[in-house]
């Protein structure tokens, strides 16, 4: 019994991507640009519901399945203790996207509490890719796995849900993508591809427009 678990470093990116160029974007963002501060106060919210409930789920469906199997209780229990790291970190990041929203100046607190969430985040994810993946993919079972995938894209709104595809292959190598959209139902690709994939450009490309090109060069490499 073994399951592929390389979709989550996939998606895992796209946390670590974002919540990094989030401080990026609002040190770069003009106090008075009231309209594309609306726009980042957007984006980074959205970020943080993905991750509450990406999180959540492997609360739900990961952690209490590795405990049944006998995995190391004291290696459950850390990556237990940091998701609750992470999301202090997180209604952090919101208290301060809060702020920057009502007053135009306040962006560095956003850059500040972006940069501890990046870390702790960090930290987590590569624990959780190093230890536990290989752990989770002897431990579930190919249906248990795929429960946690649907689960996360159905915390979504499905308009949201495909561009959030969108961030999940913009680092994926060739073999990734086609791995990801492998298991996607056909009439969900041709949504994607004619809605999900055009409005993700346009999104991104909104959200960085203040960067410079190395800063942007970096969120692909």
């Amino acid at each position: 019994m073994s399951c592929d678990t390389h979709a989550m470093v996939v998606v895992h990116r796209v946390f670590t991507r974002e919540f990094r160029l989030l401080g990026e974007i609002a040190a770069a963002t003009p106090p008075s640009d009231a309209e594309q501060i609306r726009r980042v106060v957007r984006h980074g919210r959205e970020m943080l519901t993905a991750l509450h409930h990406h999180h959540h789920s492997e609360d739900e469906l990961v952690w209490p399945r590795l405990r049944s199997a006998s995995i190391d209780p004291a290696l459950v229990d850390s990556m237990e203790s940091q998701h609750g790291a992470i999301g202090a970190a997180m209604e952090a990041v919101d208290a301060a996207l809060t702020g920057w929203e009502s007053d135009g100046t306040a962006g560095e607190q956003v850059t500040v509490a972006s940069s501890r969430l990046h870390a702790v985040l960090a930290e987590h994810l590569h624990d959780e890719e190093q230890i536990v993946l290989p752990l989770v993919a002897e431990t579930l079972t190919e249906s248990e796995w795929a429960e946690l995938g649907e689960r996360g894209m159905a915390s979504l709104p499905k308009r949201r849900a495909l561009v959030f595809l969108g961030h999940i292959l913009e680092e994926a190598d060739p073999i990734e993508r086609e791995n990801f959209i492998r298991d996607i139902p056909g009439p969900v690709r041709f949504l994607y591809r004619f809605l999900g994939a055009p409005a993700h450009a346009r999104e991104t490309r909104a959200l960085r427009r203040d960067l410079t090109p190395t800063r942007t060069e970096r969120a692909a490499s």
